[in-house]
């Protein structure tokens, strides 16, 4: 870090003052990937991200604010080279003065009469207005965000009394949460401020927001094993960790409020109104260690106060983990109705495999390398597991995969195509590695790979990589997320946290970047996400698209001569099934009705809300007819359970299903009688 090595070695968080955040932003700038200096443009772009982070919808700010800040707009780097950080907290200061007059707006609001029978407007694009000028124009744009908010409610079934103290509380929450921020809290917020004008994926991570990246990317902690929010003050249990500790305790439930927590044998210590990431330093701890507990649990009768022991436990992420299953064909019970069992196989095993991140104990790794946790050590046993179940074909489900590890993609690519290249890494000045996986293929059978436009960073990795090898059919979405930059966690001296920093970019072994276009499908289903603005190429600040040569490498399959007739037996199905065109139905009103709305008015939520309203009872009046014909029928009634297995498949995951058999039947018309041989991939393309 040259001059500022930053020697400090406590271990609680410190404070974070001028010359800490100095010597961290000059450590960010100089391994940043783009190369660009902090300078005068660089601190406009700092300030105005850090006037949007507080006040995004520009609810809260008066011009007269933004003008007095706008004075040293592009002397930020100087003032924090001088070890200056007095801005960042004189505007929070501010923020907090006028959350405070907008939460007295509200009390003032509770005792007034709203008419929805008079029109009113409300901008959509909140980043386009400018700031009101004065408090009561404050007064009055505040007024009609509470009308609208509380027509939304009213709508939904709240009565007006209901509504208003729900918006209250929302506002109340909102400010005792930023009445917590300590002076850390802030500079770290002012810190990202400038990261994420770097590119969106750059970050500084005070010391708890790195606790919880490691426990995101090993999906395992050690505490009781309940998920937590905070509520008007208290911190509530929202759910229950299936295996974790407080699960096999049985006592601790969802809903419950702490009041207050003990470690071991220890004085209780009151949590009312104590930040959420304090109390769960509170309640975590090491593994077989003791927590007690003090609760508040609703009953018939008022509140009651209990006290509760556990004994802190490994706690393995469930959800994040790779999922399995195996889908056994099925035949219609009914001819003339397929609908039930869309999402079955027809003809073939299929084996589906759901992966929702690249995930990795790395320090279980350094431990025990022969065993450890991670994502591409449990895709490789599932794969086992279908090749000993002997199935026909298997799809690989990454939608809503955010990425993880790259390691874990590459490992996991050379379950599919073996020992060959996967990715190319370019730094800054131009250096390039290619990533070679050093695994032995695993699984060589018919592949389909369905993403949506969630998917991202490793994920994009190994669908890239699988479509470039010619090993994988890719369905879903037109395109993923996007993300094809490379994030490297810098430790900081202790006490201070990291920093994720972009460091280099990714590009396919055939020279294309995935970074803002992303991986596009073989195969697009209709789907919202294609219309609306998700995605790399919507976030500000996001480093563009590039394209390098292609290294030297040989497709395995040639898959492309089966897409055209692939394509067009799946249009057949989607034109035929009610689900997507009720999906089509959606994108043609988002089209023509939403994306061009500059503005909400009061009578045009009211009217869309009886439209809306309309169409639900229809079709529910539909489907209620629907299952009272299937009732009259004979031969629907010994399968009535089947209906709800069946339905627990989303309509793409179907669809993709129909491909993959489709693609299974049009391979093995290819290969000549003699040359066949059941369950080996490679054998229909000899």
């Amino acid at each position: 870090m040259g001059e500022n090595k930053l020697t400090l070695a406590k271990s609680e968080p410190i404070s974070l003052n001028g010359r800490i955040v100095n010597g961290i932003i000059q450590r960010f700038v100089q391994l940043h990937y783009s190369k660009k200096e902090f300078d005068a443009e660089m601190s406009a772009k700092m300030l105005a991200q850090y006037l949007k982070i507080l006040d995004p919808g520009r609810y809260y700010f008066l011009e007269s604010d933004i003008r007095q800040y706008q004075k040293k707009a592009k002397s930020l780097h100087e003032l924090i080279r001088q070890g200056n950080i007095e801005l960042p907290l004189e505007i929070f200061t501010r923020f907090k003065t006028r959350l405070a007059e907008r939460l007295q707006m509200l009390e003032e609001f509770q005792k007034e009469r709203f008419d929805f029978s008079i029109d009113g407007k409300w901008e959509i694009d909140r980043e386009k207005i400018r700031y009101p000028n004065h408090q009561k124009e404050a007064r009055a744009r505040w007024r009609m965000k509470t009308k609208f908010d509380l027509l939304t409610l009213t709508l939904a079934g709240s009565s007006i009394e209901e509504a208003k103290e729900t918006i209250f509380k929302r506002v109340r929450t909102t400010w005792k949460n930023y009445s917590q921020f300590t002076e850390n809290d802030v500079i770290s917020l002012y810190i990202n401020a400038l990261t994420s004008v770097y590119d969106p994926h750059s970050s500084y991570l005070a010391p708890q927001d790195l606790k919880n990246f490691d426990i995101n990317i090993k999906l395992s902690l050690e505490g009781i094993g309940a998920v937590l929010r905070w509520e008007d003050g208290y911190t509530v249990v929202t759910s229950i960790v299936p295996g974790g500790a407080a699960y096999r305790d049985r006592r601790l439930q969802v809903n419950d409020r702490i009041i207050s927590v003990a470690e071991g044998k220890k004085p209780f210590e009151s949590v009312v109104d104590m930040r959420l990431n304090d109390v769960v330093q509170l309640i975590r701890g090491e593994r077989g260690t003791e927590v007690r507990i003090q609760v508040l649990r609703k009953t018939k009768d008022g509140f009651d106060t209990r006290t509760i022991e556990i004994i802190r436990d490994k706690i393995v992420l469930k959800d994040g983990e790779s999922q399995s299953v195996i889908l056994e064909p099925q035949v219609p019970r009914n001819p003339k109705d397929t609908t039930n069992i869309y999402a079955m196989p027809k003809k073939n095993k299929i084996g589906v495999i759901r992966l929702p991140s690249f995930y990795v104990d790395f320090n279980g790794r350094n431990q025990n390398p022969l065993s450890y946790k991670s994502s591409s050590r449990d895709v490789k046993n599932q794969l086992i597991e279908f090749a000993n179940a002997k199935v026909n074909g298997v799809i690989l489900d990454l939608r809503k995969n955010g990425g993880g590890g790259l390691g874990e993609a590459i490992s996991m690519s050379g379950l599919f195509i073996g020992k060959k290249s996967v990715v190319v890494v370019r730094q800054s000045l131009g250096v390039e590695e290619i990533h070679h996986s050093s695994e032995k293929s695993i699984y060589d059978g018919p592949l389909v790979v369905l993403l949506d436009r969630y998917s991202a960073s490793a994920a994009e990795i190994l669908a890239g990589a699988l479509k470039d090898h010619g090993r994988s059919i890719i369905l879903g979405d037109r395109t993923t997320f996007g993300k094809g930059t490379v994030q490297n966690i810098v430790q900081l001296p202790k006490g201070l946290g990291a920093l994720k920093v972009t460091i280099a970019q990714f590009y396919r072994v055939s020279g294309s970047s995935t970074q803002n276009k992303g991986v596009e499908s073989d195969i697009v289903f209709p789907s919202l996400n294609n219309v609306i603005q998700i995605g790399e190429s919507n976030l500000t600040h996001a480093l563009p698209w590039k394209k390098i040569s292609a290294i030297s490498y040989e497709p395995s399959k040639n898959i492309q001569r089966y897409l055209p007739e692939l394509k067009s037996l799946s249009e057949q199905r989607i034109q035929n099934n009610q689900k997507f065109q009720e999906i089509e139905q959606d994108i043609e009103n988002y089209l023509q009705n939403v994306k061009p709305r500059k503005f909400m008015t009061i009578s045009k939520v009211q009217a869309d809300f009886q439209k809306q309203k309309k169409q639900r009872e229809e079709f529910q009046a539909k489907v209620q007819g629907q299952i009272q014909d299937s009732q009259k029928s004979p031969s629907a009634s010994p399968e009535s359970e089947q209906l709800e297995t069946d339905e627990v498949w989303d309509i793409h995951l179907q669809e993709a299903v129909h491909v993959l058999e489709d693609y299974i039947e049009i391979v093995q018309k290819d290969v000549p009688p003699q040359k066949k041989k059941p369950f080996s991939f490679s054998s229909f393309f000899e």
